[in-house]
């Protein structure tokens, strides 16, 4: 095959046949297209440090699920059109004090003499359902997004960690007692230190999970009606979209060019395999399938021979 001054090579049949089953095989082998130009992980990922998990439930050291437990976080943020800002913002807070929870924070500005409120609140897990039905009741919804995640092998983890550490610390109190010297003393005072400040790293990040899962966080910001238009564009940053767009471009020409290095260095040497193991079994099938030929024809000649005789 010839494209203007370049020459490309042509396969033979068999050739051909051997780059596709080749290509078939890898495909069946890799788990799809998208797994043999882009790798098995589908891109890479950002690097976990010590002690994170990834959002990924660790395995759990000298500990197990016991019974039903299910630990999740969940968090609300809405987006209220209201007919008056204060009386929805003390209707709303009266709401989530009788059901245990409290205001953490609030946000409060003003455009063109129209008010705008963005409070945060602290409800209780079993109150969230009840917190969130009250605010779609208390004015239009212009925007709702409610995360839910499981944290259960996480705080399992943890809870393990910390018996192990503090079986640990009751071990080197006992050889505390039964040191002699001063040298044995600060080898044990050192282990021991080493110990309990793990202990209270662990104990901060269980009660940091822990209060996740118990308190809910609900975030809603209050416009009066007839904001929409302003809400719609409260928050443009054009450098920000900008800044986006550029980021969005960069993936795509980061998938497109990894795509091109997988095809050249993966597909390409398969298909070159698959072309000549097929070229080598095309010259060793040919010459039988030419010779079975031969003799089928001198058989079908001899018959004919002898029937007109």
């Amino acid at each position: 095959m010839k494209i203007g001054s370049l020459t490309l090579p042509s396969f033979s049949t068999p050739a051909k046949i051997g780059v596709v089953v080749a290509l078939v095989l890898a495909l069946s082998a890799s788990g799809g297209l998208s797994a043999l130009l882009f790798g098995a992980s589908g891109g890479s990922s950002a690097p976990i440090e010590k002690g994170d998990t990834g959002g990924v439930p660790t395995a759990t050291p000298g500990g197990s699920i016991e019974g039903d437990r299910i630990d999740v976080v969940r968090n609300g943020s809405f987006s209220l059109e209201v007919a008056d800002v204060e009386a929805s913002l003390t209707k709303l807070t009266g709401i989530v004090k009788s059901q245990g929870g409290y205001v953490s924070g609030s946000y409060r500005y003003t455009d063109a003499s129209t008010p705008y409120l963005t409070v945060t609140f602290r409800v209780p897990a079993a109150s969230f359902d009840a917190a969130v039905l009250a605010l779609r009741a208390e004015g239009t919804v212009l925007s709702e997004q409610i995360s839910t995640y499981e944290v259960t092998m996480q705080l399992v983890d943890l809870e393990a960690r910390l018996r192990n550490l503090r079986a640990s610390e009751s071990a080197l109190l006992e050889l505390m007692t039964r040191a002699t010297t001063v040298s044995d003393v600060l080898a044990v005072q050192t282990q021991l230190t080493a110990v309990r400040s793990d202990i209270e790293s662990y104990d901060a990040q269980r009660a940091a999970l822990a209060d996740q899962v118990a308190m809910t966080t609900i975030s809603v910001t209050i416009s009066p009606v007839g904001s929409s238009i302003g809400n719609a564009a409260n928050g443009f940053d054009l450098g920000k979209e900008v800044s986006l767009a550029i980021a969005n471009l960069i993936s795509v020409g980061r998938t497109v060019i990894v795509a091109a290095i997988n095809l050249v260095i993966v597909v390409l040497p398969i298909a070159l395999i698959g072309a000549l193991a097929g070229g080598l079994l095309g010259r060793v099938v040919t010459p039988l399938v030419a010779l079975l030929r031969r003799l089928m024809g001198v058989g079908v000649a001899t018959k004919r021979t002898t029937r007109r005789r």
